[in-house]
């Protein structure tokens, strides 16, 4: 059993949520308890947090008093702790499933009974803030490492997201960056989002929130497999060609003719694939380019060509019954540019349940699109999540180093 699976079997062991191991300058506990709020569900920090590094439940108290799991709910999918605040009757149910995640940053949870969600997330460091989505809609900004939201409806499921922007660990600068660090004493930026799947119990009663555990591990097991997409294109029908290319001045390039899109087949730059099989186990992956189109400005037919995916990549880094740690790399040029490439990586967490942590960064050209799908057989459905969108900037951001990389990280809804 996993290290957060033994240290919370034991009921008289305490829980509580963050404090991630970043590697770098973390908050002080006072700064991470300052919460700067925004509509009308906030109400401060949450009253149940986890130190992920300690793998405890602290109370949302200035004394961070350690509370008690009074039981461990383990199922093939999800797992689930009971945790009791001191002098209290009612317990409230915690989702631990990604709480003993491998990567420090992914140990998320959230904890709630028929009237509040409390949601607890790593530190990126000092001076961050954090978006709060219920549903696709923002419900808060905050400086700390938890979140309580106040406005639930007693047994309904909601989709939380949280979404920051934190300095990239030093084992993933590229030589780029490392020379830009020299320089500037700037580090390169990664956006990370946690992402749950919340299911309010119908009241605090013990039977209530053991059947709304049981309707998680049941909801999750459905699902047969989880696939990420991650897909680059030119939003625009034609676009030109930058320096160092092969046909410039007269010629024009094919692009894509499309937007965001969570289309299997939509056109694309470069697509990375992946489906990760839970029930079996296992996964598989594929690379693909698109074939690059030249023309001349009076549309007569040049050339084409498909670069090399090569230095396309995905890892499994870890993986369990419950959830897998993956990492995506897409590299690729055009074939008929000396110059430039397209250029992104990420890191993530996936659980079967449906909850993710995903960080990462990339260049700012061509678009960028990454998706998360479930997939269940009985009935055979698809459900599709945009978990990162960006438009294109400039054509010479393929080329430029000055253009500062976008982060992986949204919030909006698309």
């Amino acid at each position: 059993m996993r290290a957060i699976s033994r240290a919370l079997a034991t009921a008289t062991l305490p829980v509580a949520l963050l404090a991630a191991g970043t590697g770098e300058a973390v908050a002080s506990p006072a700064a991470s308890q300052e919460q700067a709020a925004t509509g009308s569900s906030a109400q401060g920090a949450a009253e149940f947090r986890f130190d992920g590094d300690k793998q405890k439940f602290l109370s949302g108290n200035p004394s961070d008093r350690p509370l008690p799991v009074v039981k461990r709910i383990d199922g093939t999918a999800t797992h689930f702790a009971l945790v009791k605040k001191s002098g209290s009757k009612d317990a409230a149910l915690a989702d631990v499933t990604l709480a003993d995640s491998r990567d420090k940053l992914a140990r998320a949870v959230w904890a709630s009974d028929s009237t509040f969600v409390d949601l607890s997330w790593p530190s990126l460091g000092g001076g961050a803030t954090y978006q709060v989505l219920r549903d696709g809609q923002s419900i808060g900004t905050t400086s700390a490492t938890s979140f309580r939201d106040g406005k639930v409806r007693a047994g309904t499921t909601s989709e939380y997201r949280i979404v920051g922007t934190g300095r990239a660990p030093r084992g993933e600068w590229t030589a780029a960056e490392r020379d830009a660090f020299e320089r500037t004493g700037e580090a390169p930026l990664n956006g990370h989002t946690w992402n749950f799947q919340v299911h309010v119990p119908r009241s605090s009663a013990s039977g209530d929130l053991r059947q709304a555990a049981a309707q998680a591990e049941a909801k999750a097991r459905q699902y047969h497999s989880t696939s990420i997409n991650y897909r680059t294109f030119i939003r625009g029908k034609w676009i030109t060609a930058p320096y160092g290319c092969t046909y410039t001045k007269g010629y024009k390039y094919t692009g894509d003719n499309r937007g965001f899109s969570k289309n299997d087949n939509a056109s694309h730059r470069t697509e990375l694939k992946a489906v990760l099989y839970w029930a079996q186990g296992g996964h598989s992956w594929r690379s693909d380019i698109g074939t690059t189109h030249v023309y001349r400005t009076n549309g007569k037919f040049v050339a084409k060509k498909k670069a090399s995916d090569k230095k396309m990549s995905f890892r499994v880094m870890s993986a369990s019954g419950s959830k897998r740690q993956i990492r995506g790399i897409t590299e690729a040029g055009n074939p008929f540019c000396k110059y430039g490439s397209i250029s992104a990586y990420y890191n993530a967490t996936v659980a079967r349940n449906g909850d993710f942590y995903v960080s990462g960064r990339h260049k700012r050209m061509p678009d960028h699109e990454m998706i998360i799908s479930g997939t269940t057989l009985s009935p055979y459905r698809t459900y599709r999540t945009f978990v990162h969108t960006n438009k294109q900037a400039s054509p010479l951001c393929l080329v430029r180093p000055a253009c500062e990389p976008a982060t992986i990280a949204n919030w909006g809804s698309y």
